[in-house]
């Protein structure tokens, strides 16, 4: 028997994310989420986070709106 989700969103949720399209695009927003929540929890400006990546704070920006494109290395110094 599958599991009714406890909230009606998270039952649209799921049939929203039925498409590889719209999973992948979820999953970008969950990451660009945490990359801020990080930031923020380390109490540094999206400059100062730029300047330790070696990259710009307008790339940071987009990181943390989805937007940006984030490399297998780029994911291992944010860890």
């Amino acid at each position: 028997m599958q599991k009714l989700p406890k909230f009606p969103a998270e039952h649209i949720l799921a049939l929203s994310l039925k498409t590889p399209y719209a999973l992948e695009s979820y999953e970008k927003l969950q990451i660009a989420a945490q990359i801020k929540k990080l930031r923020r929890l380390a109490a540094l400006t999206q400059m100062e986070l730029a300047k330790k990546l070696k990259t710009s704070q307008s790339a940071v920006a987009r990181m943390e709106a989805g937007k940006q494109n984030l490399s297998l290395r780029l994911l291992v110094t944010l860890a």
